[in-house]
Order: C-alpha cells, then structure tokens, then sequence
C-alpha cells in the first residue's frame, strides 16, 4: 500500500500545493480526488489558505497556494 494512499484528502491538497507551483484541474483530480475542489473549500474556509485559482492558455483552471494562515476556533 502506497504512503499517499494513507493521507486523507485535505493532506494530499497541501502536499500537492505547497510548492507554490500552479496545477492544472486534471493534475488535482489525478493526486487529490474528483471531489478536490470539495477540499478546497475546506482548506480556504477551516484551514486559512489563501488559493488562487486562474484561466490558462487552454481556457482551462489552475490553482496556485499563496499562503497558509492559522484560523481561530
């Protein structure tokens, strides 16, 4: 059994974006989930990240992190 296959959703979002780097709707839906713009939401609202989300070239989406910041209970 692979290490990734043990992390929950929101924890393969933030490996995935914590490089900084932008990923394409595919990349996520390949190394998070179909359901990761789920997660995203999740991550923005209870967790503090600041995610941008552009149109490339193709017309297609990508998503950047910019930031974590801690939100309070």
């Amino acid at each position: 059994m692979s290490l990734n296959q043990d992390l929950t959703m929101l924890e393969k979002l933030t490996l995935v974006l914590s490089d900084g780097n932008w990923h394409s709707t595919e990349e996520l839906v390949e190394r998070v989930g179909h359901r990761f713009s789920a997660t995203m939401h999740v991550a923005i609202r209870k967790h503090g990240y600041r995610i941008e989300k552009r149109r490339n070239s193709q017309r297609q989406f990508e998503y950047q992190m910019l930031s974590i910041t801690t939100v309070a209970s």
